[in-house]
C-alpha cells in the first residue's frame, strides 16, 4: 500500500510522473493511479509540467544562456545537456529571461554549422575539396568530424551541384 503523503509530495509538489513514482517506489504503474484515486489525488493535465520554483533558475543563469543560445547558437538540446536540466527548463529560461527565439527556419552561421571553428568550412573550401578534388561527402564530412548530411545541405546552401553516385567514368556517370 503506498502512503497518502509520500504521494501526495512525489506527485503534487515535485510533479513527478505516475511512471517515475512507479520505478521510484519499486510498484507497478497501476498501483500508483490507482492510488491517486483512491486518496482523491487531482490528476494533472497531460502537458509539460511545470518547474518546482527556484529549480531551473538555480543551474541557468541569464548570462550563461544568453552566451550559449544567442552567441554560440546552440540549440536548446544541446543547452539542456549542458545545464543538465530539461529542455523544458530551457524553454522556461528563455521566457524568464525575455531571450528571443530563433524561428525554425533559422540557419545557424557556417562557423558553427560545423562544429569547431578551427574545422569551419566555408563556400570556397567546400567548393575546391568537392569539385576540384572530387572528394566525396563522407570524406569531407569525416575530414570536418561532421555528418555527411551537413555537407550535402551546405552543397544545396551555397548552389553546388552534387555529382552522381559512383565511379567517375563509370555506368552513373553521364557521358559526353
Amino acid at each position: 500500500m503506498l502512503d497518502e503523503g509520500t504521494l501526495r509530495r512525489l506527485y503534487l509538489e515535485e510533479q513527478r510522473s505516475i511512471r517515475d513514482i512507479a520505478t521510484l517506489l519499486g510498484v507497478p504503474t497501476r498501483t500508483v493511479y490507482d492510488a491517486l484515486i483512491r486518496y482523491r489525488i487531482p490528476h494533472r493535465a497531460a502537458s509539460f509540467r511545470t518547474t518546482p520554483a527556484g529549480a531551473a533558475g538555480q543551474s541557468l543563469d541569464e548570462a550563461s544562456l544568453r552566451r550559449w543560445y544567442l552567441e554560440e547558437a546552440r540549440s536548446i538540446r544541446e543547452i539542456a545537456e549542458l545545464a543538465q536540466v530539461s529542455t523544458r527548463a530551457v524553454y522556461e529560461a528563455l521566457i524568464r529571461y525575455g531571450i528571443p527565439r530563433r524561428t525554425v527556419g533559422q540557419r545557424r552561421t557556417a562557423e558553427f554549422a560545423f562544429g569547431d571553428t578551427d574545422k569551419a568550412i566555408d563556400e570556397a573550401t567546400l567548393r575546391r575539396l568537392y569539385e576540384e578534388q572530387r572528394q566525396s561527402i563522407l570524406a569531407i564530412a569525416s575530414a570536418l568530424a561532421c555528418s555527411p548530411s551537413r555537407i550535402r545541405s551546405a552543397l544545396v546552401r551555397w548552389g553546388i551541384t552534387r555529382r552522381r553516385r559512383g565511379r567517375p567514368g563509370g555506368a552513373a556517370t553521364e557521358e559526353p
